[in-house]
C-alpha cells in the first residue's frame, strides 16, 4: 500500500549513486526511512511558521476553477459550541479539539477570508495525506496531525519563511541537520515530503512524551520547548490553556488555527464548501529507478518536458545533476513518459556523459580564484585598492557582512 502511495505523491525523492537504470530494481528498492536519531538535542530548537500565501496557478488544480465563495450572514462561520462538539463527536480525531473564541475566530478566518484557498487545500490533501497518514501510523501518532501542514506550508514543498524554513514541515536549517536532512548545494531534504515528514513526526512524538498533551506538543513544535517551559513555569499551569496567556503570539494563534483547520477540513461540505477541480494530469505520475545520477536536462529533453517540470515532480533536487547515494534514487516523471525512460536509458547515460565531460572542460578553463592573506593593518578598502576590486565583491567574494577581517585570513579576491 505504501509502495502505491510513494508512486502517487510527485514530491518525494531520494539520493543515488552508478549510471546504468535497472528496470527491475525498483521493486527490490529499499523505500523505508532512516530511524531519525539525535532528538535528545532538539529541546531548544525552534520551528518556525509564516502565514500561508498561495496563488491560483497550482498545477494539481484546474486552472479555470471558480474562486466564488459560500457566504454566510454575519459574514461568520454557522458553528456554535453544540454543533462543534456534535461535530467532532462524528470523528475518530485523538487530538483534544476545543472550543473557544479564538478556534472561532480561526474557523472563520479559514471559512471566510481564506475559503478558495481552502478549497485548494481540500484538492491538494488527496495528493499529500496518503502518505502523512501512512507514516503518522508507523509512528502511531493521531492521523488528524496531517493538518498541521496545511497551516506549516499550504501543502507546499518549497514554501519558504522570511527567516529560512523550508518545506512542507517548515524545518530550519539547525533543526533539519538534527534530524539529519540532508542540505547541501545539491540537494534540500527538507522539501522531501517523505524524509521531513519521518523528521516532523519524530520531532512532534517526542514533544508529545515531554508534556504528554498534543496540544502543548503542537506549541513547542512552533515556538520550541524553552517557551513552553517558561510558560508553565510563569503560568503555574500545564495544559494549553491554561499557559496560553504566557505564551508567544504567534503560538497563541497557531494552536486554535489547527484545530479550525482539522474542523473545517472535516465538515467543510456542511457549509457548501466545494473543493477545487482536481487537475487529474498532475496526479497521473510514475516512479523511476536510476543507479547513477543522470542530468536533469537530458531527462526532461529526451522525455519532451521542460527542465522545470521535472523540478516540480521533484522538489528536494536543487541542481540540473541528480544527487549520489548508495541505496539509488527515485525519480518522478509522468506517467505516459514511463516506457520512454527505459526504452532510451542507454541514452540518457551516454548523452549525460557527455554533458558532463563538457561541463568538465568548461570548468577547466575558467581562471582559477587567486587569494590573499590578510596582514596586520589591512582593511578592506586598502585591499580592495590594492587589487582593482571593489570592496563590494570583495565582501560578496568572502561572505563577509560587516568589515572586520583578522591577520592571516585568506580572501578571494578574483571570481
Amino acid at each position: 500500500m505504501f509502495k502505491f502511495y510513494l508512486i502517487l505523491l510527485t514530491f518525494i525523492i531520494s539520493s543515488i549513486p552508478s549510471l546504468a537504470i535497472d528496470k527491475d530494481s525498483l521493486n527490490s528498492f529499499n523505500k523505508s526511512s532512516e530511524t531519525i536519531k539525535k532528538v535528545s538535542k532538539i529541546s531548544n530548537l525552534h520551528i518556525e511558521s509564516e502565514d500561508i500565501s498561495l496563488n491560483n496557478t497550482d498545477p494539481l488544480l484546474e486552472s479555470n476553477f471558480s474562486t466564488e465563495i459560500v457566504t454566510f450572514e454575519h459574514n461568520e462561520v454557522p458553528v456554535d459550541y453544540k454543533l462543534f462538539k456534535c461535530h467532532i463527536k462524528k470523528t475518530d480525531i485523538e487530538v483534544q479539539m476545543d472550543y473557544n473564541k479564538y478556534v472561532k475566530r480561526q474557523i472563520d478566518f479559514f471559512g471566510i477570508k481564506w475559503q478558495s484557498k481552502l478549497k485548494q487545500m481540500i484538492t491538494r490533501s488527496a495528493y499529500f495525506f496518503p502518505v502523512y497518514e501512512e507514516i503518522l501510523s508507523s509512528y502511531e501518532m493521531p492521523l488528524e496531525l496531517k493538518y498541521l501542514s496545511i497551516i506549516e506550508s499550504g501543502l507546499n514543498p518549497f514554501a519558504g519563511s522570511h527567516v529560512g524554513a523550508i518545506g512542507p514541515w517548515q524545518f530550519m536549517p539547525a533543526t533539519a541537520r538534527i534530524f539529519d536532512l540532508t542540505i547541501n548545494k545539491s540537494i534540500d531534504e527538507r522539501r522531501s515530503v517523505l524524509k521531513s515528514t519521518h523528521a516532523a513526526c519524530t520531532y512532534l512524538k517526542q514533544m508529545y512524551k515531554q508534556y504528554g498533551d498534543w496540544l502543548v506538543a503542537l506549541a513547542a513544535y512552533n515556538c520550541g520547548p524553552g517557551n513552553v517551559r517558561k510558560a508553565m513555569r510563569y503560568s503555574g499551569n500545564k495544559d494549553f490553556w491554561g499557559i496560553y496567556d504566557y505564551l508567544p503570539r504567534e503560538t497563541q494563534n497557531y494552536v486554535p488555527k489547527y484545530i479550525a483547520m482539522t474542523y473545517l477540513m472535516n465538515f467543510y461540505d456542511e457549509y457548501g464548501i466545494i473543493p477545487a477541480p482536481i487537475n487529474s494530469k498532475e496526479f497521473d505520475i510514475e516512479s523511476v529507478y536510476c543507479k547513477k545520477g543522470l542530468d536533469l536536462s537530458v531527462i526532461a529533453n529526451k522525455l519532451e518536458i521542460s527542465d522545470q517540470e521535472l523540478l516540480n515532480l521533484n522538489p528536494e533536487i536543487k541542481t540540473s545533476k541528480i544527487p549520489f547515494d548508495q541505496d539509488g534514487y527515485i525519480l518522478i516523471i509522468p506517467r505516459d513518459k514511463y516506457d520512454e525512460f527505459y526504452n532510451c536509458q542507454d541514452e540518457l547515460i551516454k548523452e549525460s556523459e557527455i554533458k558532463a565531460e563538457q561541463i568538465r572542460i568548461e570548468e577547466a578553463k575558467k581562471p582559477k580564484p587567486k587569494y590573499y592573506y590578510v596582514k596586520r593593518g589591512d582593511c578592506l578598502p586598502i585591499i580592495a585598492r590594492k587589487f582593482g576590486i571593489s570592496v563590494s565583491n570583495l565582501k560578496s567574494w568572502n561572505n563577509i557582512k560587516g568589515s572586520l577581517i583578522y591577520p592571516n585570513q585568506r580572501l578571494k579576491i578574483s571570481n
